[in-house]
């Protein structure tokens, strides 16, 4: 079945905005000039605008082609690949949970939902285990962040469940990806809590996802900023997408760097709302 999906995802990389691409976008002038400069992209041409609405259309990419592949797909890489579109899920979650709207899946339809009906929402089915803990935790302590942890890390522990079902080939592959993710995102929150809040390590250790080596050895990991940690993941994506061909890995890594890349426009867009200059964009977004 993979044969059927890589040369497909091969074909829609070359569609994705270059390097060239984006600094053309932060040189535009001002919003007018970003949403002509945007309607020029190459990845237009592949996912045409179906309205004015850049934010969504782009947020909305992912996610329908993720769709796509999950129907071509069958068995326990079906199931894997289910878990990880949970990502969706969860980032809907999230927003409800800051009075917003989900983008994805409508947990909650009408608008400004309490955490009591939130609860009611999600205290059965998959999230219901780590929502049940999290939400008791929260109503000690009044901090959506207990609540945000706490899903985070059973959305890692839960992919990392799913990978043990899939064939040998990939299974291996599949784990060091994740743990390679996980490590990468542990390094960020070790470095923001250390300079940011200066916390001890005893208190850094809750925020982490509690598995990889980052975790398995606070005492002496570095941290790293977001910056750094999105260029090296994309490296790492880069490289598994071009060289794991036809395999669940280059899968994964190919909608890493699809999200990598549509965070990125959409980070330039928001920079253009607020009309930030030139120069810091292109330090908040990792292009110098």
């Amino acid at each position: 079945m993979y044969y059927s999906i890589y040369p497909k995802l091969r074909a829609i990389y070359s569609f994705l905005p270059t390097k060239k691409e984006e600094e053309s976008l932060i040189k535009a002038r001002g919003l007018s000039g970003f949403n002509k400069r945007i309607r020029e992209l190459n990845i237009l041409k592949r996912f045409p605008l179906k309205d004015n609405n850049i934010e969504r259309h782009f947020t909305i990419i992912p996610f329908e082609l993720g769709i796509v592949v999950y129907n071509r797909l069958s068995g326990s890489p079906k199931d894997f690949f289910r878990n990880y579109m949970r990502l969706y899920e969860l980032k809907d979650i999230k927003s409800v949970l800051h009075g917003g709207r989900g983008r994805y899946f409508l947990f909650i339809e009408k608008e400004n939902p309490t955490l009591s009906e939130i609860d009611d929402s999600l205290k059965d089915g998959f999230w219901g285990e780590a929502w049940c803990k999290c939400y008791y935790r929260y109503q000690d302590t009044e901090k959506i962040s207990d609540i945000e942890i706490s899903l985070d890390h059973y959305y890692y522990r839960m992919l990392l469940k799913a990978s043990n079902k899939l064939p040998l080939s990939d299974r291996v592959q599949i784990k060091e990806f994740i743990l390679n993710w996980i490590d990468l995102q542990n390094k960020v929150w070790l470095y923001r809590l250390k300079e940011y809040y200066s916390m001890e390590t005893f208190e850094i250790k809750r925020f982490l996802i509690p598995e990889g080596d980052v975790y398995q050895n606070i005492e002496s990991a570095l941290g790293v900023t977001r910056i750094f940690m999105i260029n090296e993941f994309y490296k790492v994506c880069y490289k598994d997408f071009k060289m794991k061909m036809f395999s669940m890995r280059s899968i994964l890594a190919f909608f890493i760097l699809l999200n990598l890349k549509i965070e990125k426009i959409l980070s330039i867009y928001n920079a253009k709302l607020l009309d930030i200059e030139e120069e810091r964009i292109k330090t908040l977004i990792g292009i110098f």
